[in-house]
């Protein structure tokens, strides 16, 4: 069977949902064989389905690394990585070497085609929940067509147009791409209608609320340069008057503070294998005096140079970045540049504060997918790609520095669209660094092509997609390969 969209109905695995109260999982029921339409005719079948769908669509633990750091950071100017076994694969993404038969893709694929399976089973069945209260039914649907919609957002960043599966019965096993308006259209309409059904806020930590599908609808028309639909969307996130940025911003990533009111959209961790987050353990440099309860690893995350370098020296944000340290031995470490002010290219992220009760590699600190500070400087852009610079989008790019501690911006430093744009995706860096947003900024910016090709990458211009992820091309004679792969 296809692998990613035609795996057996097996078990269906509980996501990671925590209590906002605490963490801790929610009880566990495997299911080797079951009735889809049975299966889903309760409120307690509806809910387990669903917390199978948020399993397969959080990325936690390797499957972070890959897709943030490999797909999304070593490709770009602020991030690279050296060391260990990870090495060779990671230089695949550094160097732009990739090909269809990278497993990571592969991985990626299978996860949001999961995700996309369980949640077109809520909806298969939707009608056939005549025990579940009218109420509880409409939030199980809007989460499911989130979850659906979010995964083909997922995959349109990473493959462009793929096959667009909307039934778990009898799905054809060859499938051909959608086309890209297709694609589009079914995003966007799905997380709009999402969005409408959603509750404002939700019990569990990880569950889509109003706010998370309007988030993941402003980015995915920013992407698009669709300027006004996601200034639009970006307002009405807004005024729904939920969110807001934390006050430290150091501090934001620590566990204790991961219930904030800047996460819209999040992957809850707990220190457990496969369930944490295992950043720390890549960015720690070697000998640094970490806990006895966790490890460094080899594969070693930096940063480089240039980047740190394009922060204030006032800036808030530098906290969250390793330049110096002593390590066990009392060795002193410049980590930035030199004695001689040549750049080592080896500064560390450490944005996710250590958990103080991390288990070896695995840690509890939550991984944000979009933020308040996003949605505010998305709609800085979009209004600045609409009208060029204003009092409004200079007051929203205020807010994030103002947070950060560096000086506010004024318009009359800002004379043109074209200059505002520069500072934008510059302001965007030094505040989502680590985060998984650079490829997506500077592929809608027009720079990660010749970006690449300035730090000496042999480039090119379809590298902004991905290849599809070969075993799926060996198994459907009518799915295409992305142009400029083999």
């Amino acid at each position: 069977m296809k692998k990613g969209m035609l795996i057996a109905y097996l078990s269906i695995a509980m996501g990671i949902l925590l209590l906002s109260s605490c963490k801790k999982f929610l009880k566990e029921d495997i299911y080797t064989e079951y009735d889809p339409s049975s299966f889903t005719g309760t409120a307690d079948g509806f809910e387990k389905v669903l917390n199978g769908a948020y399993s397969r669509l959080q990325v936690t633990s390797y499957a972070n690394r890959n897709d943030v750091y490999c797909f999304n950071e070593f490709c770009t100017d602020e991030m690279w990585e050296t060391g260990g076994g990870f090495e060779a694969q990671a230089k695949d993404f550094i160097n732009f070497t990739w090909d269809a038969t990278n497993s990571f893709f592969s991985a990626s694929w299978s996860k949001s085609y999961l995700a996309i399976r369980d949640a077109n089973l809520i909806l298969d069945n939707k009608d056939n929940a005549i025990a579940v209260p009218a109420d509880k039914l409409k939030t199980y649907v809007a989460e499911a067509r989130f979850i659906r919609a979010a995964a083909y957002s997922y995959l349109y960043g990473f493959f462009g147009p793929v096959p667009l599966i909307t039934t778990a019965k009898n799905v054809d096993p060859l499938q051909s791409k959608a086309t890209d308006a297709e694609m589009q259209q079914f995003i966007t309409s799905e997380l709009t209608a999402a969005a409408q059904d959603l509750p404002v806020t939700q019990a569990l930590r990880g569950k889509a609320a109003k706010g998370t599908a309007l988030a993941v609808l402003c980015k995915f028309y920013l992407n698009k340069r669709m300027w006004q639909e996601s200034a639009t969307v970006a307002q009405q996130i807004i005024d729904l008057n939920t969110y807001r940025l934390f006050g430290d911003i150091s501090r934001l990533f620590a566990v204790e503070n991961e219930n904030n009111a800047e996460y819209l959209y999040v992957f809850p961790c707990i220190n457990q294998a496969g369930f944490g987050n295992i950043v720390m353990a890549h960015t720690f440099p070697p000998s640094y005096p970490i806990q006895t309860n966790w490890i460094i690893f080899g594969a070693q995350f930096k940063l480089y140079t240039k980047f740190v370098d394009s922060f204030d020296p006032a800036d808030k944000r530098l906290k969250m970045i390793l330049t110096q340290y002593t390590d066990t031995k009392g060795n002193y470490h410049e980590m930035s540049k030199d004695g001689t002010g040549k750049a080592l290219n080896n500064a560390r992220s450490f944005k996710f504060v250590p958990d103080p009760n991390g288990l070896s590699s695995d840690m509890g600190n939550d991984i944000p997918v979009i933020r308040y500070a996003d949605i505010l400087l998305s709609r800085a852009e979009a209004l600045n790609e609409l009208n060029g610079p204003a009092a409004e989008n200079i007051g929203l790019i205020n807010q994030v520095r103002d947070r950060a501690g560096v000086a506010k911006i004024l318009l009359s430093d800002y004379p043109s669209k074209d200059a505002l744009r520069t500072l934008i995706l510059a302001e965007r860096g030094r505040e989502f660094f680590s985060e998984g947003k650079r490829r997506e900024d500077l592929i809608r910016m027009n720079l990660f092509i010749s970006g690449a090709q300035a730090r000496g990458v042999a480039a090119k211009p379809y590298h902004v997609l991905y290849p599809i992820p070969q075993t799926e091309i060996d198994a459907d004679k009518n799915l295409e390969q992305n142009e400029g792969y083999k």
